[in-house]
């Protein structure tokens, strides 16, 4: 049996004993790194995911709606197959396809992946935390499953378990410039694999 990280792993073991790990990848040469970092007043936040995932946002609203206060500047970006009407700031709302994923990700200058500590978070395998490294920049994420081995709290991004750290964490990056850029160098490798294109 295949599994993604560990604690699918551990998860199956019950049933089969023969299982190989094999993690999520992707194919770099699709995900040219950002050429640019905006300025802490321009700087856009981003999410990209599915229908199912947005449940995931409404914990860190709050904190948006704060970081937006502080700083009318900064864009908060969603990228998916529908919206979350509850945000009480400017959304960029744009329709994910195939086409623009690489320059959807492109125009995010910090890409954050909040979870929920639970089973069916614990078995992902960090598709969006190796999507934003791909195009290095840095993360913001829940110090969940495979996101505390991906991400390194302070080096290749910081971890946010409640609502002030993720004001902070957030502001932190919005305020450094070269704390953007140097996180998202840091994130490129070892994770991201290159699958060789056809």
């Amino acid at each position: 049996m295949i599994a993604g990280n560990e604690f699918l792993k551990s998860e199956v073991l019950h049933y089969n004993d023969r299982v190989v790990i094999i993690p999520t990848t992707i194919d770099l040469s699709r995900y040219p790194m950002k050429e640019s970092t905006d300025s802490k007043n321009q700087v856009t936040i981003g999410w990209m995911g599915s229908n199912s995932t947005l449940e995931y946002l409404k914990p860190i609203i709050p904190a948006i709606e704060k970081i937006y206060r502080k700083h009318p500047g900064v864009r908060f970006k969603i990228v998916c197959d529908n919206f979350p009407d509850s945000l009480n700031v400017p959304v960029i709302k744009k329709r994910w396809t195939s086409e623009e994923e690489e320059e959807d990700l492109r125009s995010f200058d910090i890409g954050i992946m909040p979870l929920e500590d639970d089973l069916w978070s614990r078995g992902k395998c960090a598709l969006k935390i190796l999507q934003y490294y791909g195009v290095g920049i840095p993360v913001v994420c829940s110090p969940v499953g495979i996101n505390r081995e991906i991400v390194k709290d302070g080096v290749n991004g910081f971890w946010a378990e409640d609502e002030r750290e993720w004001e902070e964490k957030l502001e932190t990056l919005i305020q450094d410039k070269d704390l953007r850029r140097q996180m998202g160098s840091r994130g490129e490798a070892p994770w991201n694999r290159i699958i060789p294109s056809k």
